[in-house]
């Protein structure tokens, strides 16, 4: 009679169990099965009597819980046989003190041990498999499954206890399907991979030994069907891609490299084809000759700009970024964003080859084309060919559907370090399929839009040139030496954009016989400004009109209002009057425009159009239309009621009576809130730029009763003890007669409100008023004046 048959064998590899010899032990009650499956599944450890009652009870144990526990003990080693030899007192404490022979959890455990000093003894697999099957043969079922399943503690000791148990099953169950992949028919192993795959269908190295078995078993269709099931899974429980270690089978499998693969146990890339020798001859399998690729980084980057200049903060911001790397799993994501003719292009081509050491596994350039003259944006699938070419994969082993390309691209990069400069992108879809794996790699984007949709994404605004900067370019252009004034001038027409300045050095080196003066002059004009800027096919208006074309309806008429009065940046509540609309609507349509970079933000709350945006935007069909329409006409009095209104009734907080001129309160549908003498101040002095614009385009449009009205509220609020009350009068109608009356009336009140702007150090507005004023005073052509509704 063997010791097993004679001997006590506490089985927990399935339904809680003690045999005595070949009979059942009858267990005692509910408390001490529970006392006995935590001793058993902790064979050797001691374990408290709290620990034990919480193991029964949970948090809320009774306060007799320990004499429960000490007379469980008592019950278990009056019921079985011997137990007191196992079933040992350490001080308050108790311990299961067992043999693999006692024991069938012991038992498997050593078994466990065993296989790992036989593998790392160089054992074959043979004695390997044969070692593990025996360890997977003691288990009757779940660990302790009459125990777990009723168990209502969720997080109690057993059930934590049991799933160590579990896990450890599961990974002998891996490696011995591992083992019999390597040493017979690959088909055998399916069935209970399938089955396993049912218990764990989120695991993906299980997921992966099944494509492996059904790849080498000739059934390629259902082994990327297995990776598709598990793709979609991820995605839709977790949010997550395969790892790179599942993408790389992946590849192995869509590439034909499945035996390659398995032998190897490493990627496919950094192995040979198995071949024989003379060693392997009388082997009943062959080992592969394990060759490490050598690394030779690919750079497709095009060649950085030799003239680059200036920038230094964008360029230090970019430098720190990168280098610092991603704080989340994945790669760091750089978006340098800008208006068209920015720059945007060759500040992240300087960077890229200044960051160029840093990422020794390669450095990848693509033109996604989402503004490119008769292109269209490029979709990620094409991308994706071009990328997996560049690493020098031939075009028939690239897969033709999107999903097989981005996991070989994964695949192919995992563990990688690469920089990846995507320009000219056009949406978010477009590049999250060409993002490579891992946290070592960054990912420089270069768009018009602000992409900051993609998660852990870190923005780089591009913004105009500064004026030193643009002198600078200028003089690396056209050499040193060049006329102060023009030069001042040809940077401030050009607006902080490198393309504007390239292209007016280009015309220039073009016309030998142009000085820089003659330049700046056709410049001056702005109807010709565009059309200047352009050398052969190279323009600004092309450049900036792509843009332009690819809003939306409501922001096209948008931006051809704003237009309307291009130098007068605004708020909310101005573009909502200029655009009849509310302010809600307003400012959503402006912040459309500023995601796109065709607007800018100066300040929180304030808009601007840039000079040459505007241009190109006055040029358009729309705009035609809206000045045929009357729409410049009609925008500007809804604009200069709002002033009228604002102004009037700040002027009333800052302590002028109301005359009762020119509100216009009851027009305007949507006015901020001014409730104090500061507000009231505030506003005006922000919105000051604006009203001046607004002021000299009234002008224009002979709205001289309702601008010398805004003049003079504004100059009160300037320079309150100058008054400006005293011209009120002179700004009245001749029974509704237009004439020199009303355009002098315009003319003095722009002459005070410079002379106001002058006293408070405003000299550039100051400047601006004074010229209006001159040109009122030139006007002989007059119709009716038309008064602000």
């Amino acid at each position: 009679m063997t010791a097993r048959e004679a001997g006590l064998r506490f089985q927990v590899l399935g339904p809680v169990a003690v045999r005595c010899g070949d009979a059942p032990v009858r267990l005692p009650g509910t408390v001490a099965r529970r006392v006995l499956t935590l001793l058993m599944l902790s064979p050797g450890e001691v374990l408290s009597t709290p620990r034990l009652a919480k193991a029964v009870w949970g948090s809320y144990c009774p306060a007799t819980a320990s004499n429960q526990v000490r007379k469980a003990v008592a019950q278990l080693r009056h019921s079985i046989p011997g137990a007191g030899a196992h079933l040992l007192t350490d001080g308050p404490n108790y311990r299961l003190n067992v043999s693999a022979v006692e024991s069938d959890l012991v038992e498997f455990n050593q078994r466990r041990l065993r296989v790992r000093k036989l593998a790392e003894s160089g054992v074959g697999e043979a004695q390997r498999i044969q070692e593990l099957q025996v360890a997977l043969s003691l288990f009757r079922g779940q660990v302790a499954a009459d125990i777990v399943d009723g168990d209502d503690l969720e997080s109690g000791a057993i059930r934590a206890a049991a799933r160590v148990v579990e896990e450890r099953r599961l990974a002998v169950q891996k490696e011995l399907i591992s083992l019999r992949l390597r040493s017979s028919p690959p088909a055998l192993a399916i069935e209970d991979l399938r089955d396993l795959v049912a218990q764990h269908p989120l695991a993906e190295d299980l997921r992966a030994q099944l494509m492996l078995a059904l790849s080498l078993s000739g059934r390629q269709a259902d082994a990327l069907a297995e990776y598709a099931e598990i793709r979609t899974l991820l995605r839709d429980e977790l949010g997550i891609d395969p790892d790179h270690s599942l993408a790389q089978v992946h590849e192995a499998v869509l590439c034909g490299d499945a035996h390659t693969y398995l032998r190897a146990g490493a990627s496919p890339r950094d192995y040979e084809q198995p071949v024989i020798t003379e060693l392997d001859a009388g082997r009943q399998h062959m080992a592969p000759r394990v060759r490490k690729t050598p690394v030779r980084a690919t750079c497709t980057l095009p060649h950085g700009p030799t003239d680059f200049v200036g920038r230094r903060e964008e360029v230090d911001t970019l430098l720190r970024t990168a280098r610092a790397g991603s704080r989340g799993p994945g790669p760091l994501l750089i978006c340098v964003d800008g208006m068209g003719g920015v720059g945007k292009t060759a500040l992240a081509l300087h960077t890229a080859h200044r960051l160029a050491q840093v990422f020794p596994d390669g450095q990848f350039y693509v033109d996604l084309h989402a503004f490119s003259p008769c292109e269209r944006p490029r979709e990620p699938a094409e991308v994706l060919q071009v990328l997996l070419r560049s690493l020098g994969i031939e075009e028939q082993r690239i897969p033709a559907d999107l999903d097989s390309q981005v996991a070989m691209w994964r695949a192919r990069l995992a563990d990688s370090k690469v920089l990846l400069l995507l320009d000219n992108a056009a949406s978010e879809a477009q590049i999250v399929p060409l993002l490579p794996p891992g946290n070592g790699s960054v990912v420089l984007i270069t768009s018009r839009r602000r992409l900051y949709g993609l998660d852990g994404t870190e923005p780089c605004p591009a913004s105009r040139m500064s004026a030193g900067d643009s002198r600078e370019l200028l003089e690396r252009l056209l050499g040193g030496g060049l006329e102060s004034q023009a030069a001042e001038l040809l940077v401030a027409y050009c607006g902080g954009l490198p393309l504007a300045l390239r292209l007016a050095a280009a015309k220039l080196r073009s016309r030998p016989t142009w000085t820089l003066s003659h330049l700046v002059e056709r410049l001056g004009d702005m109807r010709r400004r565009l059309a200047e800027l352009q050398v052969g096919d190279r323009s600004v208006r092309s450049v900036l009109q792509l843009s332009f074309d690819a809003l939306t309806e409501a922001q096209r008429r948008a931006l051809c209002v704003l237009a309307l009065v291009p130098d007068a940046g605004m708020g909310v509540y101005e573009a909502a009057a200029l655009l009849d609309t509310d302010p809600a609507e307003a400012e959503l349509l402006l912040e459309g425009l500023l995601d796109v970079n065709l607007l800018e933000q100066p300040h929180i709350g304030r808009y601007a159009l840039h000079g040459l945006m505007a241009g190109v935007t006055t040029g358009t069909g729309e705009f035609e239309r809206l000045l045929r329409g009357g729409g410049r006409r009609s925008a500007l009095r809804w604009l200069l009621a709002h002033h009228l209104a604002v102004t009037s009734r700040s002027c009333l907080l800052l302590g002028r009576p109301d005359d009762g001129a020119g509100t216009g309160a009851d027009a305007v549908p949507h006015l901020p809130e001014i409730n104090s003498r500061k507000e009231a101040t505030e506003i005006c002095e922000r919105w000051l730029p604006a009203i001046v614009e607004t002021l000299c385009a009234s002008g224009q449009e002979e709205f001289f009763v309702a601008a010398a009205q805004l003049a003079r509220n504004l100059r009160f609020v300037l320079a309150p003890e100058g008054g400006g009350r005293e011209e009120a009068g002179s700004g009245e109608d001749d029974g509704g007669v237009a004439g020199s009356r009303e355009i002098e009336a315009y003319r003095r009140a722009l002459l005070g409100l410079a002379a106001a702007c002058r006293g408070v150090g405003l000299l550039e507005h100051g400047t601006r008023l004074t010229a209006a004023a001159t040109r009122s005073a030139e006007t002989r052509c007059v119709r009716p004046a038309e008064r602000v509704p």
